[in-house]
């Protein structure tokens, strides 16, 4: 499997500049990587040397580009569904609707570009995907996806499966989740295709919480606000279980950002780009599985002990909001949610305590 990584930070330019010094590394050294970006302005462009594609384009030896634009996504994505209605119904009502016409709606650029990237990591043709986003907020909300998803799903399915627009509708879901979703004609109901789909959020939740499949890294730069907004990003993608393996401070001055700005986490110091001279910089990048090895765990359980320790750098105790369903702890720190399953040990236990210690939140039952 591919392993995607992904860059935080408040400096747009300088997260572009390690995506980009980190995908020539990697495919210097055999790799197959494909570097892809939302941004469809002339930042990409200037850094590769070329004008970018929608389509993976060569850009040297086991290297390849790709630009993500949400109507060319939508278009492909519209083509699809036009597809299966026209399989599944006589007379389709969406053949005379383009997609050239549609609207990007809030949120939908983030959705098509993670289901554009599924595809990518599905393919086997690659062994990094090193992701360039518009905006560092825009990325993390992108990667928890799966995960509110599944909580709305969780959340209203037994709602919607017994209210009076479900019971009117069940006649007609029934054959069409069982044609589409290859599903028994006689016992397809509501349950399944949602079933289904919370499948389909776990595997992305599964590859989103994993270090060995998505490694995020801090980028900073000589700006004083820099290493606050790198730190609150941090802690924002501790909340989605998003890895962070390492801090990169990208031409910055010796005194500029402390070594210890991010412990435990290293900090690499990248020099600054000199015309189209990559070597010095893709020489100072980190080691990926030494970041892998040595990254905070988001969440660690301690059955025995009957504690659960969150790790959240960036945030105080006065910025978390704790909430408890069953066996489920939501919670809630800045712009993320995070949704907490609590193992067989402690999901009958109610929290007893919390407190906030060495950046981390940790939680007695």
């Amino acid at each position: 499997m591919p392993q995607i990584l992904t860059f935080l930070g408040q400096s747009r330019s300088a997260c572009a500049i390690a995506s980009v010094a980190f995908a020539r590394q990697l495919a210097q050294q055999g790799a197959r990587v494909l570097w892809l970006t939302q941004d469809s302005g002339p930042l990409p462009s200037r850094l590769w040397g070329r004008p970018l594609a929608t389509a993976a384009q060569p850009a040297g030896a086991n290297l390849w580009t790709l630009q993500l634009q949400a109507t060319t996504l939508l278009e492909s994505s519209w083509d699809v569904v036009k597809g299966i209605e026209a399989q599944y119904l006589r007379d389709p009502l969406l053949k005379q609707v383009f997609g050239e016409e549609l609207v990007i709606l809030p949120g939908m650029a983030d959705a098509l570009t993670l289901d554009a990237m599924r595809g990518f990591y599905d393919s086997g043709s690659y062994d990094y995907l090193v992701f360039d986003g518009l905006s560092s907020q825009a990325a993390l909300r992108m990667w928890a996806l799966p995960e509110q998803l599944d909580w709305y799903i969780r959340r209203f399915q037994k709602v919607l499966a017994e209210s009076q627009l479900a019971q009117t509708l069940a006649p007609f879901i029934q054959p069409i989740a069982g044609s589409v979703l290859n599903l028994s004609g006689a016992n397809a109901s509501l349950d399944q295709p949602v079933q289904q789909a919370r499948s389909f959020l776990e595997a992305g939740r599964r590859v989103v919480q994993s270090a060995q499949q998505l490694l995020g890294f801090l980028v900073v730069t000589d700006d004083a606000a820099d290493v606050d907004t790198a730190r609150y990003l941090w802690g924002s993608s501790q909340q989605i279980g998003l890895t962070v393996g390492g801090a990169i401070a990208y031409a910055t001055a010796e005194s500029g950002v402390a070594d210890q700005a991010f412990a435990p986490l290293a900090l690499q110091r990248l020099p600054g780009l000199t015309g189209d001279d990559w070597q010095p910089l893709m020489a100072a990048l980190p080691s990926l599985s030494v970041a892998v090895q040595t990254a905070p765990a988001p969440v660690v359980i301690d059955e025995v002990a009957q504690q659960v320790r969150l790790f959240l750098p960036g945030f105080t105790k006065a910025d978390i909001n704790l909430t408890q369903y069953g066996p489920e702890v939501t919670i809630t720190a800045g712009d993320q949610r995070r949704n907490l399953m609590l193992p067989a040990a402690l999901k009958n236990r109610s929290i007893q305590g919390a407190k906030f210690q060495e950046d981390a939140l940790i939680l007695s039952f």
